[in-house]
């Protein structure tokens, strides 16, 4: 059974993942595999995602690094890593549909990493239960809401 999303404003912040509050993307931990993609909120802000191009299996990426590059309605720019590793996996379904994203910013994962210094920059990632509250600000900021399933 998966966990009750917890959210605000239609924006779901699932608590059993980690957050990048600077890059608004999450991160699922299971070992050193690092999944990761957009928050909801992130998805919200920026409208339909039309274009997505996602960095190459075995690309290294720092923290901070370019993992894909995102084009939609109302952003253009960069997709940056919550944490350092090499890429794994590319999700192809979100790289031929990017819009995936909008439809489920938690189910339509990015990249997976095999990540170098988990223990390190995990210290820097928002957990789930922490990060609900912090987003409640970000998105009265950002004046949006997410759409309800």
């Amino acid at each position: 059974m998966r966990p009750v999303d917890k959210g605000y404003k239609g924006c779901k912040i699932p608590e059993e993942l980690y957050y990048d509050l600077e890059y608004h993307v999450w991160a699922r931990i299971d070992g050193s595999i690092v999944t990761i993609g957009a928050t909801d909120p992130a998805q919200a802000y920026a409208g339909e995602i039309i274009y997505i191009k996602i960095k190459d299996k075995g690309t290294k990426i720092e923290r901070g690094g370019i993992l894909a590059t995102v084009e939609s309605a109302k952003y253009m720019g960069p997709m940056r890593s919550p944490v350092s590793g090499t890429v794994v996996e590319v999700n192809q379904e979100v790289a031929s549909n990017p819009a995936l994203i909008n439809q489920d910013a938690y189910g339509n994962w990015v990249v997976q990493l095999e990540a170098e210094k988990i223990e390190e920059e995990l210290k820097l990632l928002t957990p789930g239960n922490e990060a609900l509250e912090k987003y409640r600000s970000i998105i009265d900021e950002w004046g949006i809401e997410c759409r309800e399933e």
